[in-house]
């Protein structure tokens, strides 16, 4: 990859920055850096790709709508970065970033931080540092259980909600109100919680998260958008931790997915399914496969499916499909690339054709698309794109 001289742009820094190891950015993928859903599409019809490396975040962005031809990679260096990230985009096709960095003048030496880019292609915000969540913890001198990732979910009043966890403390979130202003850490209790928060905002804008632990995880969730956060209950699940992901599946429910311990196969649950609608865990297959899988949804022989995407057991991405809410047809798995570092992505592109990414082992993007003349799911030849 060509070399880039530092340079700033408004608020931020974008790389017009040091090129970035393509193998750096392969290492942190597979060892676990790959944040779930880092493949988004703007409002200008553009996707964007993200990965972390040492340094900070990094970035390609589509030159068009559609297009082959991308831009970067490109750079946002953060000073003290610890390397693992997490991303969501909220109604105005915002991406808020949050993740964690080390300070020695912080509680525990280290703070949440979260950032936002505006729009496509341009520089994020400066990382706004909010403190650590569980800094008595870390001041009693005991050997810390880590922190899970930290969650940031944008609901639909326009208020930005930050959850994080710590086993043994458990489940806190900081909210910033829609007049900019940040309120205290809260308590939502959940000592036992294992790992990061599962976030899912709907379409209506209503923020919801589980808190998994061994067995079962708990269950958040606001009445409306903008409103406080209040426990709905819990589930029983056996899941294989990390590895749970949600999505809208239909008006203001959300299915959520994890990995069953036995064979590592899917299995998808709906907590709030509407009155009369059976709720029980679902088997979706793609045993072997590996973390949380993603999620899309898009029209296939003019039904609406949910497509689902994977890390399969040989290293590969493997990609299924099911009609919406209809687990008992069940779902066949089938690869659709080499092997790839960390989790593949999906997202749907201007054109409303699924597409997937992956980071290849040499740490470049690839990117394939459906073919839209194909009545089915079948997709193009795979890109080298960066």
């Amino acid at each position: 990859m060509a070399r880039r001289e530092r340079a700033e742009t408004g608020r931020g820094v974008a790389s017009a920055a040091p090129a970035v190891p393509g193998s750096e950015i392969a290492a942190a993928a597979d060892g676990g850096l790959a944040a779930r859903g880092w493949l988004r599409l703007g409002r200008d019809g553009r996707l964007t790709a993200y990965a972390s490396c040492s340094e900070g975040l990094v970035r390609w962005t589509e030159s068009a709508p559609g297009s082959d031809v991308w831009q970067g990679p490109d750079l946002f260096p953060v000073e003290g970065w610890a390397g693992r990230f997490t991303l969501a985009q909220d109604s105005h096709g915002f991406v808020w970033f949050a993740g964690t960095r080390y300070r020695d003048e912080v509680p525990g030496g280290r703070e949440l931080v979260v950032a936002a880019q505006y729009q496509t292609g341009r520089p994020l915000s400066d990382w706004r540092g909010l403190g650590n969540p569980f800094p008595e913890r870390e001041q009693e001198g005991e050997p810390p259980a880590p922190p899970g990732d930290p969650m940031v979910l944008p609901d639909g009043a326009g208020s930005l909600h930050v959850v994080a966890t710590r086993f043994g403390v458990g489940v806190r979130g900081r909210t910033r109100g829609v007049d900019g202003k940040w309120g205290n850490w809260l308590d939502y209790q959940g000592k036992w919680a294992r790992g990061a928060v599962v976030p899912l905002v709907t379409a209506h804008g209503r923020a919801e998260f589980l808190a998994p632990f061994r067995g079962g995880a708990a269950y958040w969730g606001q009445e409306g958008p903008g409103s406080d956060f209040r426990w709905l209950g819990r589930l029983e699940a056996d899941a294989v931790e990390g590895t749970y992901s949600a999505y809208e599946t239909g008006p203001g429910t959300g299915t959520y997915f994890w990995r069953h311990p036995a064979d590592g196969g899917m299995i998808a649950y709906r907590p709030m399914a509407p009155a009369g609608a059976p709720r029980v865990p679902m088997p979706l297959g793609g045993a072997g496969g590996a973390g949380p899988v993603g999620v899309a949804r898009t029209r296939i022989n003019g039904y609406d499916c949910t497509v689902l995407l994977q890390r399969g057991a040989e290293g590969c991405p493997e990609i299924a499909a099911y009609p919406t809410e209809g687990e008992q047809y069940g779902a066949w798995w089938a690869p659709v690339g080499d092997r790839c570092a960390g989790l593949p992505a999906i997202a749907l592109d201007a054109r409303g054709a699924v597409t997937i990414a992956m980071i290849d082992m040499n740490g470049g993007l690839r990117i394939a698309r459906q073919d839209l003349m194909d009545a089915g799911l079948a997709f193009e030849p795979w890109c080298h794109v960066g």
